[in-house]
C-alpha cells in the first residue's frame, strides 16, 4: 500500500507549515528547558517543530520515514541545527545507533499511527533515549479517520500506565481538550508530558 505521506507529500507539508509551532504546542512550552540541549522530533513531518526548536538553540534529530516528505523538511530546515534521519517507531534503530540521548523528545501527531501492539516497545525505546531529567511530549489524536490514513484509538491512561512502569512523572499542563487547528470536524487532541527521574533521584536509596 502506498504511504499517503509519500504520495501526497507536498499537501501534508503545506498543511503542517500553515500552523505555528507556538500555537500547536502552547500547552507544554512552559516545560521546555531554558538551557537548550539535544532534542528528538520523532515523526518530524515538514520539519516545522524541528525548525522551531533549532531556532531556540536546540540541536535536533528529525526522524521521518516518508522519503518525499523528509526531503521537503530537509529543504525547509537547511542552515539550521537539524539532522534528518530515515527511521520510525517503534524501533528507532537508526537513532539508537547514533548513541545520542535527548533532553527533549517530541512525538507530535504520531502516536495514533502506532497499533496498540507496538506501543509498549515504542515507549520503552523513547525512554531509553531520554536523558535523566529529560521530558517526553506526546500528542494524542481523537476522533474519526480521514479515509486515507490509518489511525488507532489513543488513550491518556494507557500512556500514564506505560510511564508509571518506567518511573516517569506526568508534568502538569492545561489538560482541557484541544480543538483541531485545521478545523476538522469532531477531531480533538490531548497532550501529555512525562519527565524522567534526575540522575540524583535515580541514585537515591530506596
Amino acid at each position: 500500500m502506498t504511504d499517503p505521506y509519500s504520495q501526497r507529500a507536498q499537501h501534508f507539508f503545506n498543511q503542517y507549515q500553515q500552523l505555528a509551532f507556538e500555537n500547536v504546542h502552547k500547552s507544554w512550552l512552559h516545560h521546555l528547558p531554558a538551557d537548550p540541549g539535544y532534542a528528538l522530533d520523532a515523526g518530524a513531518g515538514s520539519g516545522r517543530d524541528a525548525a522551531a526548536l533549532a531556532r531556540r538553540g536546540w540541536d535536533v534529530i528529525a526522524v521521518e520515514p516518508a522519503a518525499e516528505l523528509r526531503q521537503l523538511g530537509e529543504e525547509a530546515t537547511r542552515g539550521l541545527a537539524v539532522q534528518w534521519v530515515e527511521d520510525r517507531l517503534p524501533e528507532l534503530g537508526e537513532v539508537k545507533h547514533l548513541g545520542q540521548r535527548f533532553n527533549v523528545i517530541l512525538v507530535s501527531a504520531v502516536w495514533m499511527h502506532l497499533p496498540p501492539s507496538q506501543r509498549n516497545e515504542a515507549f520503552n525505546r523513547l525512554t531509553e533515549l531520554l536523558t535523566p531529567g529529560g521530558i517526553i511530549i506526546i500528542t494524542l489524536r481523537h476522533g474519526p479517520g480521514d479515509g486515507e490514513r490509518t489511525f488507532h484509538e489513543t488513550s491518556r491512561s494507557e500512556l500514564e500506565g506505560l510511564a508509571g512502569e518506567k518511573a516517569l512523572t506526568a508534568l502538569p499542563i492545561d489538560d482541557s481538550p484541544q480543538n483541531d487547528q485545521l478545523g476538522r470536524h469532531a477531531v480533538w487532541w490531548e497532550t501529555v508530558v512525562f519527565k524522567s527521574p534526575t540522575a540524583e533521584a535515580q541514585h537515591e536509596p530506596a
